[in-house]
């Protein structure tokens, strides 16, 4: 199953081209292929990824034919009539969106990190975790294998904030990644200097997440030592301001916060204007000083994606890792159906999957990566999901 379907360019104007889905428009970024009408793309998150053939296009559009339009039904008919605010939020996201689902590749390359936020098991004081790093042929040989075995067309670069990684490194790995592989690179390494990310941008990485955690200035402070609030939001600001995809979000749950400081990070989230919302709660780590204070529900959970998808109509919501581990069973599946339309899945290899420990009890690292995404798969046809991303 391919996580993209191939669209015909019908229009270029300057660095974007507007490409056809099945008579469905869309625009995206071109900045790195030399196109002419009539080529046929893969498209991720608003960028070219991948100029193809058109017989390969052909028969990957000839496998999509038979499932698109029946998924459409499929979703259309849990649209119908909602009954509650998840239902509600959830037909708005077909109404705006559709029923296309984005799916990324994470790969969580080092869980090294110099700071020691209070929230988090990869902290730097707590000596109880496994730490390990990959070198750059380990991170490569991992994307490879995830975008020609597996065929994501997205991958999170994920780390702790970890300095064994200079600059020097991360472009060595930002350049092998986007010059061997069609793929939409997307980087999570946290607080780093403004100009590591000018490079790794030219360079060719297209994303970043980079969540501000609170919109509580003294909560901020007061869990993450050392740190301050306007650092971080003017880092998201310029991140933007670079021509990055910005993935931004916040934590909830957190102790000492108020309903209304959740209904404030929402709204700071849809002023920072992100390509896509992430947050989910906060589930305490043994090992941390906030071992003891108790996890959110997942009501609150989904009341807070439905009303996301309410203040933000047209906005693409993830499905965090964490809101599954709340219910393993049900978690994702009730996270779409309150109105997200993205998720994760976690391609880092098994030896290290269960070390990568912000929180205990993940959801999914107990199943191989295949068991895993073939799960995925089955519950977005379940829902008349597409697993893939049109493009904006």
């Amino acid at each position: 199953m391919c996580y993209a379907i191939p669209g015909k360019v019908i229009e270029i104007k300057d660095s974007f081209v507007t490409i056809d889905y099945f008579g469905e428009r869309r625009k995206a970024k071109n900045d790195f292929y030399k196109l002419s009408l009539g080529d046929y793309i893969y498209a991720q998150g608003g960028f070219v990824i991948q100029k193809i053939s058109p017989q390969e296009a052909e028969e990957t559009l000839q496998l999509w034919r038979k499932i698109f339009f029946k998924l459409q039904k499929r979703d259309l008919k849990l649209t119908e009539r909602p009954k509650n605010l998840y239902r509600i939020a959830n037909s708005i996201r077909q109404k705006k969106l559709g029923n296309s689902c984005c799916i990324h590749g994470i790969l969580e390359f080092s869980n090294y990190c110099r700071n020691d936020c209070f929230y988090c098991g990869l902290r730097k004081s707590n000596y109880k975790i496994r730490r390990y790093r990959m070198d750059t042929e380990e991170i490569f040989k991992n994307c490879k294998y995830a975008v020609e075995e597996l065929n994501f067309k997205a991958i999170v670069l994920q780390s702790g904030e970890d300095l064994w990684y200079t600059e020097e490194k991360l472009e060595e790995i930002v350049k092998k990644i986007v010059r061997e592989l069609p793929v939409l690179l997307i980087l999570s390494i946290g607080e780093r200097d403004l100009k590591l990310y000018e490079d790794l941008y030219r360079e060719g990485a297209r994303g970043v997440l980079l969540r501000f955690e609170t919109s509580n200035k003294k909560l901020y402070e007061k869990y993450r030592p050392y740190h301050h609030f306007e650092d971080r939001i003017n880092l998201i600001k310029n991140l933007k301001d670079l021509g990055y995809l910005t993935f931004t979000g916040f934590l909830f749950g957190l102790p000492g916060e108020s309903k209304k400081d959740i209904l404030n990070d929402i709204r700071l989230t849809g002023d920072l204007n992100p390509d896509m919302f992430s947050f989910g709660p906060f589930i305490p780590h043994h090992h941390t000083p906030l071992a003891e204070a108790t996890p959110p529900t997942l009501e609150l959970a989904l009341d807070t994606i439905a009303r996301t998808r309410i203040m933000y109509p047209e906005s693409r919501i993830l499905v965090t890792t964490s809101l599954e581990t709340l219910d393993k069973k049900n978690g994702l599946r009730e996270g779409l159906l309150s109105g997200a339309n993205s998720l994760m899945i976690n391609i880092t290899p098994e030896e290290y999957r269960k070390d990568y420990e912000i929180y205990p009890g993940r959801a999914g690292i107990e199943l191989s990566l295949k068991e895993r995404i073939n799960s995925v798969i089955e519950l977005l046809n379940s829902l008349g999901r597409a697993p893939t991303d049109l493009g904006i």
